[in-house]
């Protein structure tokens, strides 16, 4: 239903700048003819042009806060990598060790991988990123978005299965030549953010260690460094991350410096159509702000802000959610990328992986600490790379402390069991199951009932059988 109303604002916002006399006469009409009459149109009763005024700020300031908001949270991205991480534009943000339960990095922190983080500015020349030869079958990913949140490109096992490879990061309109074999990744905007996984078995201290030395073989480096570049001066910068305020979230102060960060990474395509049309009602691009339009803008922001916060982003079957594989693309849909780039910021495309989430048993009531619940797998997933299930706090998203500290399971878990038939039985509770054999197919919850759990299933290289849900799980019967 979002997504049918978000298409027919844009059609009335294309109608608005198409028609220049409509835009000019509500500006007439609110600058002096307060409660003038409007003629009869038949038995519609017309909007007195002010209360028509702020009702057109209202739906056309909606849309614009949806589209512009994706822009601003990847801004606030970069902001937390440069301000909150003491990490360098350029520079690479390494996470060497498998989270545990007393870190609180990001949300729901992902145990099957070693993360690297990063934004790079383009705007004077070319990076050049390093990959290191990957060998023994390891999955890998090196994910690249624009300022805009679109995807550039992978560069993972799926492409590349030994790895080795240098990644040449190039601005928009840059010519000139690159290292020899180097891949070409040509990007839309100045500013690039980088997510890149190394799988790791974070049980096993040897598959650690040697993880964290492919990790730390990843370089990054201006692309003068190998060749002889001239540095053009008075570029303009791509970072912004000094250009906005973290506090902004439900206000229209997320378009301070609007112009200026529009012109370090100017929207394309559908995103500068887009901007045409909100030209005359957004705060600072360009036009004297108008009184009775800041009414209903304000509202509007209000209210935008709830309805990303309220888009199910995920379909639901059996009590599990599975994200979408949409939610990549997101498209014209403005509310779908604004909810995407608040909570589930730099996902990969279905090609790489799939969420399956639930906070509900097979009765429907919600799966709490100090209870004990199994689910049995007729099959485990079908990949083509690997699976794992972790488990968190719902109310802070963070994993669970116990005394084993284990919280997932997956194909690569120790002494993983599987029944004679192929079948799969995996636990959560407060305490171990009492066959001893069961330990390893067992995530340990708490013993503390007010705990709300949540359950991730990630699916790295899902099939075909895992994107149609022709293969999907049951759910955890309570015990």
């Amino acid at each position: 239903m979002g997504v049918v109303l978000i298409v027919a604002c844009v059609l009335t916002a294309v109608f608005v700048a198409k028609n220049g006399a409509v835009s000019a006469g509500i500006r007439a009409a609110t600058s002096g003819m307060g409660d003038a009459s409007v003629s009869e149109l038949g038995d519609v009763k017309p909007y007195p042009p002010i209360e028509f005024a702020e009702k057109h700020a209202y739906d056309l300031g909606g849309q614009a806060y949806l589209w512009f908001y994706g822009r601003w949270r990847m801004i606030l991205e970069e902001r937390d990598f440069v301000l909150k991480n003491g990490a360098a534009i350029n520079s690479l943000l390494k996470y060497r060790d498998p989270p545990t339960a007393d870190d609180e990095i990001y949300v729901t922190p992902n145990l099957d991988v070693l993360n690297i983080v990063s934004f790079f500015d383009l705007a004077e020349q070319p990076q050049i990123l390093t990959i290191p030869p990957i060998e023994d079958g390891r999955y890998y990913t090196f994910m690249f978005v624009d300022a805009w949140h679109n995807i550039i490109a992978n560069v993972s096992r799926q492409h590349y299965p030994q790895g080795g490879q240098q990644v040449a990061l190039v601005g928009p309109g840059w010519q000139g030549a690159l290292p020899e074999g180097a891949i070409r990744l040509d990007s839309p905007t100045n500013t690039v953010a980088l997510l890149g996984r190394i799988r790791v078995s974070p049980e096993i201290p040897e598959d650690v260690a040697k993880a964290q030395a492919l990790l730390d073989a990843v370089e990054v480096a201006p692309l003068s460094t190998m060749m002889d570049v001239p540095v053009p001066a008075g570029t303009v910068p791509g970072q912004s991350y000094e250009l906005i305020d973290p506090n902004a979230r439900q206000t229209l102060a997320i378009f301070d410096n609007y112009r200026e960060i529009l012109r370090r990474n100017p929207p394309y395509g559908k995103d500068a159509y887009a901007a045409d049309i909100f030209e005359e009602i957004i705060p600072g691009a360009g036009l004297e702000p108008n009184p009775v339009f800041m009414a209903g803008l304000k509202e509007t922001a209000r209210d935008s802000q709830r309805m990303i916060r309220t888009i199910p982003l995920a379909s639901r079957l059996r009590g599990w959610s599975m994200t979408p594989p949409e939610v990549s693309t997101p498209d014209w849909s403005w509310l779908l990328r604004a909810a995407l780039t608040e909570y589930g910021i730099l996902v990969n495309v279905k090609e790489e992986s799939v969420y399956i989430t639930t906070t509900l048993d097979s009765d429907r009531k919600n799966m709490t600490g100090g209870e004990s619940y199994e689910l049995r797998l007729a099959s485990p997933p079908p990949v083509k790379e690997f699976w794992s299930i972790t488990l968190y706090d719902m109310a802070t998203a963070q994993l669970i402390a116990n005394d084993w500290d284990k919280f997932r399971i997956g194909d690569n878990t120790p002494g993983l069991k599987y029944e004679a038939d192929g079948s799969l039985r995996l636990f959560i509770s407060p305490e171990p199951p009492e066959d001893a054999d069961d330990v390893p197919n067992w995530i340990p919850s708490t013993p503390n009932k007010d705990i709300q759990l949540n359950i991730v299933m990630r699916i790295y290289g899902p099939t075909d059988e895992i994107l149609s849900k022709e293969w999907f799980p049951e759910n955890w019967q309570k015990q």
